[in-house]
């Protein structure tokens, strides 16, 4: 069987992720709240009235409109794939080459590694500079250097919550022949979207996501926004069902609801701040600003804090020590009972009482 397989995919460590069975789960960027029940009512309504057995809009025509009227963005610049895992595996399937070279920093988005790896492509991941702030200029020169094909700008970033400037975006889109894509799925915790470069730019892809904000990780509803040309090619790769109707008939409740929905994002930024004030207090933590749901930091004791926290029976994400990198942990901003439990936890590991 080995000398079927693919060499690059051979190498390649199966992305798997921690079943939710959990009392609290602050690991992967979740929203804590659920969609609420009334919007739910609406979607038992609208499945009901819904033809199961006929396969689903190919080109989600009443979910592009949502996006259009969300975003302001042109019916032929949107393309919907299932989370934007499927729109970076599209993009890589219509973009790159075996042997040609991905560019991003580095920590961030995991998945712009994996797609690399498994188009056979080379993924040159410039280092951050201390602070964890991205090395635009490496990104730059390494993407000029190498001919790359892709420059990722994931904005919030994940894992560290840094943002970009608008002037480092400007810059990168000036300055590279690449592909950029701009990953947003964390923009409406921050707000300011670089939608409005589209039209300047014809190499911009802006990636979001339904999955965070939105608290629909369930229903796995992603989108691209860019130019037509870029669209259009991105199309020639897209399955011809990939989005089932569940989804699509949700994702539109949603995104025609979006003013009730991101309510929480007020509780959830006031939340983070809380957190983050009490974490300064606590000795040898290392913490970054964020721009996201989420707070990065660094610390010996990451993986006392891992463990304190599963005995608890709460799931946190753990980063493991690197050469570069010392132990990290990324904490998702939960309900604000959760996230003192959390603390609370927290706390007793670094003052050696856990």
């Amino acid at each position: 069987m080995e000398s079927l397989i693919r060499k690059n995919i051979q190498q390649l460590n199966a992305y798997k992720v921690d079943a939710p069975q959990f009392e609290i789960i602050v690991n992967a960027n979740e929203s804590p709240y659920d969609f609420p029940m009334q919007l739910k009512r609406k979607f038992c309504d609208e499945i009901c009235n819904t033809d199961l057995n006929r396969y689903p809009e190919a080109c989600f025509p009443e979910l592009i409109t949502a996006i259009i009227d969300y975003t302001g963005v042109p019916g032929e610049g949107v393309i919907c794939g299932s989370g934007s895992d499927e729109l970076i595996a599209m993009i890589n399937q219509a973009f790159v080459d075996p042997g040609d070279v991905v560019v991003s920093h580095s920590p961030s988005f995991a998945m712009y590694d994996i797609w690399a790896t498994i188009a056979n492509a080379r993924h040159i991941m410039v280092p951050d500079l201390p602070g964890h702030i991205p090395d635009v200029a490496g990104m730059i020169a390494a993407a000029n250097e190498n001919q790359a094909k892709l420059l990722y700008i994931c904005n919030p970033n994940n894992p560290t919550g840094y943002i970009f400037s608008r002037a480092d975006i400007i810059k990168m889109l000036d300055s590279v022949p690449a592909l950029v894509v701009l990953d947003e799925a964390y923009i409406e915790f921050f707000g300011e979207s670089g939608v409005d470069l589209l039209e300047k730019y014809p190499r911009l892809l802006i990636l979001r996501t339904l999955s965070k904000a939105f608290g629909l990780a369930g229903i796995r509803c992603g989108y691209a926004l860019g130019n037509k040309d870029v669209i259009d090619i991105l199309y020639k790769v897209k399955g011809p069902y990939n989005l089932n109707v569940l989804t699509q008939k949700l994702a539109v409740i949603a995104l025609k609801n979006h003013a009730a929905i991101l309510k929480n994002l007020t509780i959830l930024k006031e939340e983070r701040q809380k957190v983050m004030r009490v974490l300064e207090t606590f000795p040898s933590l290392t913490l970054y600003p964020s721009g996201a749901n989420f707070i990065y930091f660094e610390t010996e004791r990451a993986e006392a804090i891992y463990q304190a926290l599963l005995k608890r029976n709460i799931l946190i994400k753990r980063f493991i020590e690197s050469d570069s990198t010392p132990g990290s942990i990324r904490f998702s901003i939960g309900k604000p009972q959760e996230n003192q439990k959390v603390l609370d936890i927290i706390k007793e590991v670094v003052y050696n009482e856990a």
